[in-house]
């Protein structure tokens, strides 16, 4: 039985697969599936923990310079 039929087997779901399957190279047909999923979900999770503080940092604004604006509107 292939990789993606048993974690449908399992009860996952299709997105859960695909992202599975992604990492389908750190599967060992020796363990169990649970596992894998265990696995799976540890290191995705590290991934979208990053994505999300990638769009974090994105958002960060430099205060500094808003502070000399309203100086300067002030003072107007």
């Amino acid at each position: 039985m292939d990789l993606k039929q048993k974690l449908t087997d399992y009860g996952c779901g299709v997105e859960f697969v695909d992202i599975a399957l992604g990492y389908h190279q750190f599967y060992n047909p020796e363990h169990d599936i649970e596992t894998f999923i265990e696995y799976v979900e540890e290191e995705h999770a590290k991934v979208e923990a990053a994505e999300a503080q990638k769009e974090m940092d994105k958002e960060i604004v430099d205060a500094s310079g808003l502070l000399l604006e309203f100086e300067d509107e002030k003072e107007i």
